[in-house]
């Protein structure tokens, strides 16, 4: 079954379903004994709590990893550190990227979901030459100046997405 075959079935469903509701409406208003309609509550999960404001906290993290500096002294941003290959990688490809005019970053985040000590979000990075990009990233709870770390998993996927 395709989607459009899917929402058009139950688009038929809800329309079906709104004219029996409103011939019931007529013919209980000719008659005052019968029944009124009750609402109805769908089987749809309603949206939950939102995280609390931790916007602020989350950008001064990602703004403590692209700061100057080699990214030995920014071990306290990622979960568990980098290890040494890892940090000459990623101290390799910001010096690429800060030659090629993407410094300084600014970030959004949007769809903060906090479980527990870990937060996701949809962090969207907009580069000095104007190139942006966009990915979810993976938050924990840590000893960083900020409260809050990048995932290891997280900070590779971003080294290996940048040049």
């Amino acid at each position: 079954m395709t989607l459009k075959t899917l929402v058009t079935g139950m688009t038929a469903a809800v329309v079906v379903a709104a004219a029996a509701g409103g011939v019931t409406s007529i013919a209980s208003s000719a008659s005052s004994a019968a029944p009124a309609i009750t609402p109805v509550v769908w089987d749809l999960p309603m949206p939950q709590a939102p995280a609390p404001d931790l916007q602020a906290p989350l950008v001064q993290t990602l703004n403590g990893l692209v700061g100057p500096g080699s990214f030995s002294s920014k071990e306290s941003y990622i979960e568990g550190g980098l290890g040494r290959v890892e940090t000459r990688l990623a101290d390799t490809k910001y010096r690429d990227a800060a030659a090629k005019g993407y410094f300084p970053l600014n970030f959004a985040i949007a769809n903060v979901d906090q479980n527990g000590p870990i937060a996701t979000a949809f962090v969207t990075a907009t580069a000095a030459n104007g190139a942006t990009a966009s990915q979810p990233v993976t938050f924990v709870n840590g000893p960083s100046p900020t409260g809050w770390q990048l995932s290891k998993q997280s900070a590779l996927a971003l080294l290996s997405s940048v040049g």
